[in-house]
């Protein structure tokens, strides 16, 4: 597979998108599926009249399919309105598309009121992402087209429309992600990513660089973790400005891009499995670009999107436990483990962010770092560590507000332990598996450059999506197996956002 094959696969007009289009009614549509809250029966009644003849409650989980002139019409209970979240409604018509696509209509109808639409749009765009893409012989099945309707749409049809684009572009950038996690490592290698990411560049009219080598001398910590694998390791630094032009402070959004993560010489045995997946952190760093730039997103500030390439193999020149090297920013770093190789990445990459852009006053990662974060909130929240309360706080509402939950542990000091006795600091902390990942977390934030007072610290986030991501590509009714989830791209799209 070439740089240019992976292009036109990442390419949303090459994915065998249905059409979606608002609505007042459901004349172009002949499968219809309505959620029904049980605060909505009554409303719902004007729209479909025969309903007063039926009993819905809009009891979670509730069904019933009626079929009135040639229009299947199927009610899903989804329960009280005021649970519907984002999340939810994504969730909902993402299930609901793929339902009612596998039986193979003309035209499927979507009941929505007007502040659903995008969700919807984003649930219906992620759902209809087909893994068979990957395969040589893919025939693309025409896709029946989508009508998302509602009564108010007669007059508020223009609004509706732009919340199915805003929808659909925060899709497509979810999707970016997830077809890059998918992607087998033989190909996506740490070479190939980053012309990956120059060719996107290129078709998105995106300032962007590739560190050269020699500069990469003096950023050992990003360099041993190839050290056992046959492809260098890579730095990628895309450049975005608001549309009036470079601004006195920006903002570093870093992301992991491990292409393969073996666990090096103290390997993870029969756990590599799904290890391609372990490069999710940038990919969602390039589905953020996407959609702020597809978007016409206003971004707060001038950002730098960073991205450390590498591959963590067990080859005889591979970094070991006990090994010491020295950070771009002069620091020194004990290897514990091997495996706690993603931090010393990242730890480069801000390294790296700090040296050249003195501006930056804002630090946020992205990877998936710890097997602790699954331990502590399970698969359905990442797990956020913030410098600041109220930095937290915007964090978790503004994932809430987009579906990508997240949730903050404490920030307590007390938690830093990766001391060393023979160098600046270790890879892990001395009590590895207690809130490990509030303390890799820690251990990124020894790199932010540290102000004098307090009030000018910069903010500094931390996002472990190993959980949120499912790795493992095992699908949900929502969406297709063979995919991640592609967490985190509606999240960091708002972070950067007015």
């Amino acid at each position: 597979m070439t740089t240019n094959s992976i292009l036109n696969l990442l390419d949303p007009k090459n994915q065998n998108q249905p059409t979606l289009s608002a609505e007042a009614d459901f004349k172009k549509a002949n499968v219809i599926v309505i959620p029904v809250t049980d605060e909505n029966e009554k409303k719902l009644e004007k729209t479909f009249s025969f309903l007063k003849k039926e009993k819905i409650t809009g009891k979670n989980g509730e069904r019933k399919c009626l079929i009135r002139n040639n229009k299947q019409h199927i009610f899903v209970g989804v329960g009280p309105e005021e649970k519907m979240n984002y999340r939810k409604m994504r969730r909902f018509f993402g299930t609901a598309y793929l339902g009612a696509s596998g039986c193979k209509p003309e035209s499927i109808g979507l009941y929505c009121p007007l502040e659903w639409v995008e969700a919807a749009a984003v649930g219906i765009t992620v759902s209809a992402l087909n893994p068979g893409m990957f395969k040589p012989k893919y025939k693309k099945e025409k896709q029946p087209p989508v009508i998302i309707a509602h009564p108010e749409f007669k007059a508020k049809k223009t609004q509706a429309s732009k919340a199915i684009k805003a929808g659909q572009i925060i899709g497509e950038g979810k999707n970016i992600m997830r077809i890059l996690g998918s992607l087998p490592p033989n190909i996506l290698t740490t070479k190939a990513y980053a012309e990956v990411m120059l060719g996107l560049a290129k078709k998105w009219k995106l300032k962007c660089e590739r560190v050269s080598q020699k500069k990469l001398q003096n950023y050992k910590l990003l360099k041993a973790v190839s050290e056992g694998s046959k492809y260098d390791s890579e730095l990628i630094v895309f450049t975005l400005h608001p549309k009036k032009g470079k601004t006195k402070k920006a903002t570093a959004l870093v992301g992991k891009g491990l292409c393969y993560d073996s666990g090096g010489l103290q390997s993870k045995q029969n756990q590599m499995k799904f290890m391609k997946e372990d490069m999710a952190g940038s990919a969602s760093v390039i589905g953020t670009i996407y959609s702020i730039v597809k978007g016409s997103l206003k971004l707060r500030e001038t950002t730098y999107f960073v991205m450390p390439l590498a591959e963590n193999m067990m080859g005889a020149a591979a970094m070991r436990a006990d090994d010491v090297y020295t950070t771009g920013d002069g620091q020194t770093v004990e290897i514990i483990h091997t495996d706690a190789e993603g931090r010393l990445a990242l730890a480069d990459a801000i390294c790296y962010t700090k040296n050249n852009f003195k501006n930056v006053h804002r630090f946020y990662t992205i990877a998936t770092l710890t097997g602790s974060c699954i331990i502590a909130l399970g698969e359905h929240y990442t797990g956020a560590v913030c410098n600041n309360t109220s930095l937290a706080s915007e964090v978790m509402e503004t994932a809430k507000n987009v579906g990508d939950h997240a949730h903050a542990g404490p920030w307590d000091m007390d938690y830093d332990d990766n001391n060393s006795p023979t160098a600046s600091m270790a890879n892990l902390g001395e009590a590895d598996r207690e809130a490990g990942w509030m303390k890799a977390g820690m251990f990124l934030y020894r790199f932010v450059p540290k102000a004098k007072k307090e009030k000018d610290q910069a903010e500094f986030c931390h996002f472990d999506i190993a959980a949120t991501i499912d790795m493992s590509e095992k699908g949900k009714s929502w969406r297709r197996k063979g995919f991640s989830s592609g967490v985190c791209v509606g999240l960091l799209s708002k972070m950067l956002t007015k």
